[in-house]
Formats: structure tokens, sequence, C-alpha cells
């Protein structure tokens, strides 16, 4: 493990912040990056670096966290720094350093009436509740106006802390819920910030409801709490249909972020206390159709632990799924 670099800024709110920077180092050529959805913004970005006498280097391939900065694609094309848009800052959760000292992160800000959907409907929370305020990147420029509007509705609100991997107090990834793990133990609920099922689902992992402030539905829906308990007995009962198999492989990423070599080890160790023959897999996109032609029916995930239940035909399950093989009898005739 090695410390992480540090620099007095890494999160900006404004491109012009970023480019003052940029200017100010004497760069010459920067990269860009950023995710589907806004990469006409990404064009209108290296036209004000072109303005300035900038050369951008457009990384083609999306994004899907600042897990995966391209700053060495960058590099290779000659950038002397990379501009990540979309997402705040990312920490390896090994504590591996992300060697990201060139990289400068615009997270994405929807704009989105987040502020009244709650004001709206804010009575669909229920009374006298300690809450928890979390939520995702694009709407946490909001968290303090929406902890002191339910302040002022008589709610006491706790605010969340950051995870393992991330850098905004508060904030929420697919693969980090920790921002709400953190003060778990303080509040009976979670208000959460955001849309879709996919990051309020680890929220509640966390042992509590979690009320969705969803601008996209427009009102409060709830994620019940707990509401992965199906998909963690699914992925044991996966490992249970495949433990008398010799053959098992391990799978994890090159990408800077995804990249969990303890856990490779440790899932490697398990298995072969197990008496498993092991192949470790490295990738950079992971898809489940490159794997088919090994003779080799279950994978352990070592990368974006959100991908372990996306495959469909082989078994793909996460490093925690393997402490049931200690609990059955395993027969390798």
């Amino acid at each position: 493990m090695t410390e992480q670099k540090q620099r007095a800024k890494w999160n900006y709110e404004e491109f012009d912040e970023v480019l003052d920077e940029i200017k100010d180092e004497g760069y010459d050529k920067v990269g860009l990056q950023g995710p589907d959805g806004i990469k006409e913004e990404l064009l209108e970005y290296a036209s004000k670096l072109k303005e300035h006498d900038i050369e951008p280097v457009m990384i083609g391939a999306s994004t899907f966290g600042a897990c995966g900065i391209a700053d060495e694609k960058a590099e290779r094309m000659g950038a002397d720094a990379l501009i990540h848009v979309g997402h705040t800052r990312f920490l390896h959760p090994e504590k591996a350093d992300m060697d990201d000292i060139n990289v400068y992160y615009l997270p994405y800000r929807e704009d989105r009436d987040l502020m009244g959907v709650l004001k709206e409907h804010y009575d669909e929370i229920g009374e006298d509740e300690t809450l928890g305020l979390v939520g995702v990147t694009q709407y946490m420029d909001r968290a303090e106006e929406a902890r002191e509007f339910l302040e002022e509705k008589g709610y006491e609100v706790v605010d969340g802390k950051t995870g393992l991997r991330t850098t905004e107090e508060g904030q929420v990834l697919g693969c980090d819920a920790g921002a709400a793990h953190n003060i778990s133990h303080k509040v009976d609920a979670f208000v959460f910030l955001g849309s879709g099922h996919f990051h309020p689902s680890q929220v509640s992992e966390a042992g509590k409801k979690v009320y969705v402030v969803d601008p996209y539905q427009e009102h409060i829906w709830v994620e019940p709490a707990n509401s992965l308990d199906d998909e963690t007995r699914a992925e044991h009962a996966r490992v249970i249909k495949h433990k008398d198999k010799k053959k098992w492989g391990i799978v994890t990423s090159s990408k800077k972020g995804q990249n969990y070599m303890m856990a490779v080890q440790i899932a490697k160790e398990k298995l072969e206390k197990h008496g498993k023959d092991v192949y470790i897999f490295v990738e950079d996109r992971i898809f489940e159709s490159d794997y088919k032609g090994y003779g080799i029916d279950v994978y352990v995930n070592c990368a974006c632990p959100r991908m372990t239940k996306d495959w469909q035909d082989l078994a793909f399950v996460s490093t925690q799924a393997l402490d049931v093989l200690d609990e059955v009898e395993i027969n390798h005739n």
C-alpha cells in the first residue's frame, strides 16, 4: 500500500476553476473524459480549452465512475493532465495510490427541481424520525439546503459522512454506501437525494428504510430496509450450486479504482484452501462473453462489486459469498 498523494483541491464546481488551474500549471495538452449523457458538454469544454491555446484530447469510451480515470490513456497522447467530468475524486478502498495528481474532477450537477419535490412531498416522511441525509453527486450541492428545510419542519437531521471510496460528504456510490453506514446507528431512516433503485438499495443495507427524493418521478418513495437480501441469498445459492466444481476463476480490472489485488489474494487463498484450481483474469471492461470459452462455470468478482449480478449464464460471485464454502461439504469427484 502506498500513501495517497495530496493536493489542495481535487473536486471543482465550475469548469472555469479548472481552466484557471490548468493555465497556472502551463499545460499545453489536456485530456477530457466523461460519461454518456454529457458528451456534448465535453465538446464545449474542449472548445474552451482551444480558446486558450490548450489542445484537448478526447477520451472516446464512456466512463461509469472516477474508478476508471483515463489519465494513462491521455498521457500516451501527450497530455499533461486529465479533466474527469461527471464524478468526484475516487479513493481506492485498499488504500492503493490512484496516482491522480494531474487529474481534475468536475462533478456533474443535475438541474432538476429536487428541492421542489422535497418541499411538496416532505409529509411522506414519517414524523418524529431522526434522518440521515445522503445522495448521489448530481444533487449533493443541494444537501445543505435540504437539511435546513427538514430541520425547519421539525426533523432532526444527521449529515452523511464519507465512505471508503468517496470524497464528498454524504455521497453514495453504487459500490460504496459508507456515507450511510457510518451514521446508521444515529438515525431511524435515511433521506436520499437522487433517483432509481440502484443507489438507494445500497443505502438500505445499513438496515434502515430510505426515503428517496426523486426528481425524475417527482415524488418521494420508500426503499425498504435491507432490500438487497434476496440478491445476497441468490449469490449464496450460486456458490452452493458450483461448490463441487474444481476450476474457479477470479476476475479483476485493470482500471485503477477497480484493481483489487488484496481481494484477489483473499479469494485465491480461500478457494485453494477448499482444493480449487484457481485462474486469475484481468481486463479493462469486463464482459461475460469473454469468459465463456475457458471451461470455467464460476468466477469471483474482484473488480466493480456491483457487477456481481450482471452475468446471466456464468456464475459471478463476490469474495464475501465464498464464506459459504466453509459451511458445505465439497466433492471434487
